[in-house]
C-alpha cells in the first residue's frame, strides 16, 4: 500500500532538489522562444531598477512605432500604449515589478537589456526571459513536489510533480518566456500550498500572506480575480475566522493598485484589465475549441486531466479536503467559461491552450487528491471492500501521461510547432484552421 509512510525532511528535501535541477537542466535545454507579449516587460523591470520609472520613454527602441495596444499586426509595437506622452507597457505590469531582483543579479554579471548608450538590447531580453522562466517554472515544479508530499508518498509526488512539470503548459509555454502566467502559477501555487497545508493541520493558515499572494497574481494577471473570488467565498464560509483579515489586506493592495492606476492612467484600472474585451459574441464555439480543439482543446493538449477527472467520479466517495475539492472545481469551471467569453479565445500565437494555463495549479491539487481517493479506495478494498481495477488503471492513465509529456515535448523542442500559428496562414486570421485535424499543431513537423 503507497499511502504516506513516515516522512523523512531529508529524503524530501534531495528528491525536491532533484526535481528542480532536472526539470531546470529541461526548460534551459528545449529552445523553443515565445517571447511576443511579454518583449519589452524586462526593459520595465530595467527601468525600474535604475530610475524608479514605470514608463520607458527615456530607452532608444529601434525601429519601433506603438501600435493598437494588445493586438499584433504588422511591424508596430501592439506591447506599448501611450498615455499622456509617455510609452507604458501594456500588458500587466506585476511581472516586471517582481523580476526586478532576476534583473539586478543579471546587472551585476553584467548581462543588461540596455546598453551604455540606452539602447534596448531585444536578443537579452529574450536569453533572459527564457532562463528567468525556466528557474520559475523549476521552483513550481518543486513547489508541486512539496504541495503532494502533504498527501501523497514521495514516488506518488515525484510522478505528480514531474507529470505537471512535462505533462501540461509548464513545459511548453510558461517555461518559454515570462508569460504573465509564468508568475501567477507560481503565486496561485504557493496560494494553494498554503491552504492545503492548513486542511491537513499542518500549518494555520495566513490570511494576510494569503491575501498578499493572491493580490499580485492579480497584479500578474487579471484573470486570477476568478481564484481571489472563489478563495474568499470559501474563506467566508469554512474559516470565517479568518476573512475579516484576509479581507482586508486584500482591500488595503486593491486600493494601492487603483491609486497606482489613476496616477498613471487617470482610471480605475489599466486598460489591460478592464472586462471590456469580454463579449461572449463567440461564447460556445469557443468553450468547444478550449476543450477539444485540435490545436488549443485542452483535453486533447493535456490527456491527462481526462484520467484525473475519471478518478475523481470513480472514487468520489473516498475524495478527502472536498472543500478544496470543491473549490478547485469551481475556479476551474469559472476560468474557462471566462476565458470563453474572448473572441480571441485562442490566444493569438501560442501553443495549446495557452490562455488556460493559468490553472495547472489547480489541475496539480485535484491530481492529488484523486490519486489520494484511489488509494484511500485500495486500503478499503485490502479491508474487504469492493476490488480496485489497479492493472488497467495503471496501464491507461500511464499511456495518457506518456502522450502528455509527448505533446508538450513537441511544443517546447520543435520551432514549427510554434511556427504552426503563422503558416501557411495566420491563424488570427483564418480561426478555422483551430479546427483543422488533418493539420493539428502538435503534429507539425
Amino acid at each position: 500500500m503507497d499511502l504516506i509512510p513516515a516522512r523523512n525532511p531529508r529524503r524530501q528535501f534531495v528528491a525536491g532538489a532533484l526535481i528542480f535541477i532536472t526539470t531546470l537542466a529541461v526548460f534551459l535545454l528545449s529552445q523553443v522562444n515565445q517571447v511576443s507579449d511579454s518583449r519589452y516587460s524586462l526593459l520595465v523591470s530595467h527601468s525600474l531598477l535604475q530610475g524608479g520609472r514605470l514608463d520607458i520613454s527615456p530607452y532608444a527602441i529601434a525601429d519601433v512605432v506603438v501600435g493598437t495596444p494588445g493586438v499584433p499586426r504588422g511591424a508596430r509595437a501592439y506591447q506599448f500604449e501611450l498615455v499622456n506622452g509617455r510609452v507604458y507597457y501594456y500588458f500587466p505590469i506585476g511581472s516586471s515589478v517582481l523580476s526586478i531582483p532576476f534583473v539586478a543579479v543579471a546587472n551585476v554579471l553584467g548581462v543588461s537589456v540596455v546598453d551604455q548608450d540606452g539602447a534596448y538590447q531585444a536578443r537579452t531580453e529574450d536569453a533572459l526571459q527564457r532562463t528567468f522562466a525556466a528557474l520559475l517554472m523549476a521552483s513550481f515544479s518543486w513547489l508541486v513536489f512539496s504541495m503532494s508530499s502533504l498527501l501523497l508518498s514521495v514516488r506518488l509526488s515525484l510522478l505528480t510533480s514531474f507529470g505537471c512539470a512535462l505533462g501540461t503548459q509548464v513545459w511548453s509555454t510558461a517555461s518559454r518566456a515570462l508569460w504573465s502566467d509564468t508568475w501567477g502559477i507560481v503565486l496561485v501555487g504557493l496560494a494553494v500550498y498554503f491552504l492545503v497545508q492548513h486542511e491537513t493541520g499542518r500549518r494555520p493558515l495566513r490570511p494576510m500572506l494569503l491575501a498578499s499572494l493572491l493580490a499580485w497574481a492579480y497584479i500578474v494577471r487579471p484573470t486570477n480575480s476568478i481564484a481571489i473570488l472563489c478563495i474568499a467565498v470559501y474563506l467566508f464560509a469554512a474559516h470565517r475566522a479568518t476573512f475579516s483579515r484576509f479581507a482586508l489586506c486584500g482591500g488595503a493592495w486593491a486600493i494601492a493598485f487603483v491609486g497606482y492606476s489613476f496616477a498613471h492612467f487617470g482610471q480605475a484600472l489599466p486598460s489591460y484589465y478592464l472586462a471590456n474585451r469580454l463579449t461572449f459574441d463567440s461564447f460556445w464555439t469557443a468553450l468547444a475549441g478550449n476543450l477539444v480543439s485540435p490545436s488549443r482543446g485542452l483535453f486533447v493538449f493535456v490527456p491527462t486531466l481526462l484520467f484525473v477527472a475519471y478518478l475523481l467520479i470513480r472514487y468520489r466517495r473516498h475524495v478527502e479536503l472536498r472543500g478544496l475539492a470543491a473549490l478547485a472545481l469551481c475556479i476551474v469551471a469559472a476560468h474557462i467559461v471566462m476565458v470563453s467569453g474572448f473572441g480571441h479565445w485562442w490566444g493569438g500565437h501560442s501553443y495549446g491552450p495557452r490562455l488556460l494555463t493559468g490553472l495547472v495549479p489547480w489541475f496539480a491539487l485535484l491530481g492529488m487528491l484523486a490519486l489520494r481517493a484511489r488509494l484511500m479506495s485500495q486500503a478499503n478494498a485490502d479491508a474487504g471492500g469492493p476490488p480496485v481495477r489497479t492493472r488497467r488503471e495503471n496501464v491507461v492513465g500511464s499511456l495518457l501521461l506518456f502522450i502528455s509529456i509527448a505533446i508538450h515535448l513537441h511544443g517546447a523542442t520543435n520551432a514549427r510547432a510554434y511556427e504552426w500559428n503563422a503558416k501557411p496562414v495566420d491563424v488570427d486570421f483564418m480561426p478555422s484552421r483551430l479546427w483543422d485535424w488533418s493539420d493539428p499543431q502538435f503534429l507539425r513537423r
